[in-house]
């Protein structure tokens, strides 16, 4: 009787314990747990009925594909409040494909797919797959798509939830909330509770109904929170997170035409390179960044320019150091706030100069990163990951100058500022620091 209602308790000697131990802790029937898979299959468009019957085949020992173990523990994690993965139940994760199919860059309907279960497994901290390895060779490509292929012509939405600009509104907020609380504390403190956030309300809206306006609204506020994601990735060394993060965002932007934001992902592949120690690749992606910027807002294109700036620095060409950091200065002078996008606010004067600082010294110009230096002086407090890189770079200046002393003095400010940070990528820059190793990360 296809129809019949059976409980749980009804089943406890047949093969899934853990799930029917889930099912009886939440007093969920077994067609109750089937509906809400159900809802979840088709908020994320997976083309899959789930009825009493699949459910019951699961409690029985049966296996279900990879999509639908997602959906099933997605929604078993938010009404038991902790994480359940599908090796919880028994059941294999199939995380291998997803590390693979992440890196492809194809159309928006993939894109979707992968943040979905990008974001799902973010959400339960499996660092085994978001750990997967940096690949070099997959960002050029799509690098020369993004720059070169106009907008997509169709980008309606044609699901069955219609999304509301109140919807876009909540996630906008939720992205500069979560943006504050990674200044303030790092990268690997949030993440995870930013990602499940994304994977329940963002999923949806990206397989719901939208007019083409909506949609390109809807598009840009998701590749603003995937960047800020990306951003947390690479503060908690996870490059290849961060990688598989900048590509669907990339391919979202493109989708909209967005100049502003491809340039913001090829600032992204910029700091990933010089992760890496790629030199080359820095300097490519910095170049490409500026290529983007060609038709955006000014305060982009001072962003793309210092970015620019600390490539060159990085390959040792003080000389185009210089030319990229005036550049850069100039286009920040033509910026009016009317035209900057909102989530490049934090892009002040004080950080077109802490960067500008870090550029300097790196390329071993002591006095003009002495001058960039104090007009980056006083940051925020709430800035701490911020103030932190600043006293890295005036640590630096220290040694550079062959002022020890300073030099210790300003290390041990910088270790005290970071007591209360989670990021991996600055404890590591300590280290070097501590160590006397010259200045390289970005």
């Amino acid at each position: 009787m296809g129809g019949t209602m059976l409980s749980p308790r009804l089943l406890h000697t047949e093969h899934n314990e853990v799930l029917l131990k889930y099912l009886d802790a939440l007093d969920w029937s077994i067609s109750g747990f089937a509906r809400r898979v159900a809802a979840r299959c088709e908020a994320t468009r997976l083309p899959y009925a789930v009825v009493p019957s699949t459910v019951s085949r699961w409690c029985k020992g049966a296996t279900p594909n990879d999509d639908l173990a997602a959906a099933a523990c997605h929604v078993l994690s938010a009404a038991l409040h902790r994480i359940v993965t599908p090796e919880t139940l028994g059941w294999p994760s199939g995380t291998g494909a997803v590390a693979a199919q992440s890196l492809e860059y194809l159309d928006v309907p993939h894109a979707v797919r992968m943040l979905s279960k990008l974001w799902s497994l973010d959400a339960m901290r499996r660092r085994n797959v978001v750990k997967s390895a940096f690949s070099p060779t997959v960002f050029g490509p799509a690098s020369r798509e993004a720059l070169v292929m106009p907008a997509d012509a169709d980008i309606d939405g044609r699901g069955q939830r219609k999304v509301t600009v109140a919807d876009i509104e909540l996630l906008d907020e939720q992205t500069r909330l979560y943006g504050k609380l990674d200044s303030q504390h790092g990268g690997g403190k949030f993440r995870s509770v930013f990602a499940s956030m994304m994977d329940t309300h963002a999923t949806p809206m990206l397989n719901g109904a939208f007019s083409a306006r909506t949609g390109r609204r809807l598009y840009g506020s998701v590749v603003d929170a995937v960047l800020a994601m990306a951003s947390m990735a690479y503060d908690d060394q996870l490059p290849g997170l961060a990688q598989r993060y900048d590509l669907q965002a990339m391919r979202l932007a493109q989708a909209i035409g967005d100049r502003a934001r491809i340039t913001r992902v090829h600032i992204h592949q910029v700091r990933l390179a010089a992760s890496q120690g790629g030199r080359g690749d820095v300097l490519a992606h910095a170049r490409s960044a500026v290529l983007a910027a060609e038709g955006a807002p000014p305060l982009v294109k001072a962003y793309a320019c210092v970015t620019e700036a600390r490539a060159w620095a990085l390959n040792g060409r003080p000389d185009h150091v210089v030319a990229a950091v005036n550049q850069a200065r100039e286009f920040f002078a033509r910026a009016r706030s009317s035209t900057s996008p909102t989530s490049l606010e934090w892009f002040d004067r004080r950080e077109l100069e802490s960067q500008a600082a870090w550029a300097f010294v790196v390329a071993g110009m002591a006095d003009q990163g002495a001058q960039a230096l104090k007009e980056a002086s006083a940051l925020p407090s709430v800035r701490t990951r911020d103030t932190l890189e600043l006293l890295i770079t005036e640590a630096e200046l220290a040694r550079l100058r062959g002022e020890s002393a300073e030099h210790a003095a300003v290390t041990k400010r910088a270790i005290q500022v970071s007591q209360h940070l989670m990021s991996r990528r600055l404890t590591e820059r300590l280290d070097h620091l501590k160590a006397g190793v010259p200045l390289r990360g970005f």
